[in-house]
């Protein structure tokens, strides 16, 4: 891939990941949903229950509501040509759900399709 090729697919894969990162802040499943294929996967720990689906990831984020303050960085991503891993760290969650303060790392698995990038994977780590 080209230098120009691999700055485009990062804007674009940056872009997947905003709608995710929006969706949160506002506390609406429905901005982030375009952003997740439709049989994408969801994994992780919040304290001692797993969470696991897309459906328990779009319920969980409208039951928390708004969380306007978290501070999101994409720490890394990786493109191989039609695939990428992204990595998020997340601090400051708050919310109805969250409570305040929490701290969260995600890893994205994202593929390249003819409606563009679209997360297919999400594993996370909710830090105590």
């Amino acid at each position: 891939m080209t230098k120009s090729g691999y700055l485009t697919e990062y804007d674009k894969i940056v872009q997947a990941m905003e709608m995710y990162i929006d969706g949160s802040k506002q506390g609406k499943s429905e901005v982030m949903r375009p952003a997740f294929h439709p049989n994408a996967s969801f994994f992780g720990y919040a304290g001692e229950q797993l969470a696991i689906g897309t459906t328990s990831l779009f319920e969980w984020i409208d039951k928390n509501g708004p969380a306007p303050n978290i501070e999101p960085r994409i720490v890394s991503v990786d493109i191989l040509e039609s695939i990428a891993v992204v990595r998020l760290e997340v601090a400051d969650w708050s919310g109805n759900l969250a409570g305040s303060g929490v701290r969260m790392s995600d890893l994205f698995t994202l593929l390249k399709t003819p409606g563009g990038w679209k997360i297919i994977q999400k594993a996370f780590h909710w830090h105590s």
